[in-house]
């Protein structure tokens, strides 16, 4: 059981952490918020907790900065790779550090470690865009970045400012969450999905239902009410084909999931219901 071993071993990481730093951003996918949040790691944050929306740049309307909800939740719509948003959220996280500083004393290094600094761990699921968030946040690049799920190993502390840390920590996922649910979340790879073509047919529908054509454009294929029909489709327009011609549905179904975890069909209507 290795997955479910590194679910639980993520898991008591992410609870004790989020019990000793005083802020805790929760990065979700701003395309489909609900979704892609860790409810029962959200409860144990409280008041600590902020949500970053990344890849805001993939909305209609492409919302960006802060944005404080009628709960009182705390919102921050985020695009690393425009960086839309991104100095707002930095300097409101110094803000915050500068307010928190006032009230208990600046911090003070006892050989060489920040003592009575000001930590923020980063959590979400797998692939969300943690690592390239705090890339973005820093500058530069301090964590390694990629579209697979599961670059971040282990925890990586960077800092900010003068005592001031952020604290990056690999996918932690709700062991409730099934791996369907996962894969259209971007936070499971393709290639580790049980059943690709039904997941596929899902997300399909999803496009169906929602008169999306964004899917079907992408890949230069007709519209169709059949989810069968469209993976048909494009298998033939990606030569993907079985010995005698026929269409390999299933290499097709995990190019479809692949290409919709990178975002490469633009902006969606479609939004995947939370578990």
């Amino acid at each position: 059981m290795p997955i479910m071993n590194f679910k639980l071993r993520s898991w008591a990481t992410v609870l004790r952490l989020i019990r000793s730093c005083p802020m805790v951003l929760e990065v979700v996918d701003a395309r489909d918020i609900s979704a892609t949040r860790v409810q029962r790691l959200e409860r144990i944050a409280g008041r600590k907790l902020v949500l970053v929306a990344a890849k805001s740049d993939l909305l209609p309307d492409k919302p960006h900065g802060l944005s404080v909800q009628k709960n009182g939740l705390t919102v921050f719509y985020t695009a690393a790779r425009t960086h839309s948003g991104i100095e707002g959220l930095k300097h409101w996280i110094l803000d915050k550090a500068e307010i928190r500083f006032a009230r208990y004393g600046r911090p003070h290094q006892v050989r060489g470690v920040w003592m009575g600094g000001f930590d923020i761990l980063i959590f979400g699921l797998p692939n969300v865009g943690k690592s390239s968030l705090i890339n973005a946040i820093r500058g530069r690049h301090v964590t390694a970045t990629g579209f697979r799920a599961g670059i971040t190993r282990g925890i990586q502390i960077i800092n900010l400012a003068p005592g001031v840390r952020l604290i990056d920590m690999p996918g932690v996922v709700d062991w409730s969450i099934g791996d369907e649910h996962l894969a259209m979340n971007a936070a499971l790879d393709v290639e580790k999905l049980k059943d690709p073509l039904t997941t596929s047919e899902k997300l399909i529908e999803q496009f169906i239902m929602a008169k999306d054509d964004a899917l079907v454009n992408h890949f230069g294929v007709p519209m169709s009410d059949n989810a069968e029909a469209v993976l048909e489709n494009v298998a033939k327009r990606r030569g993907k084909l079985l010995k005698g011609g026929d269409p390999d549905v299933e290499e097709a179904a995990k190019i479809i999931l692949r290409e919709w975890q990178k975002g490469k069909y633009g902006r969606s209507k479609v939004r995947i219901e939370p578990m």
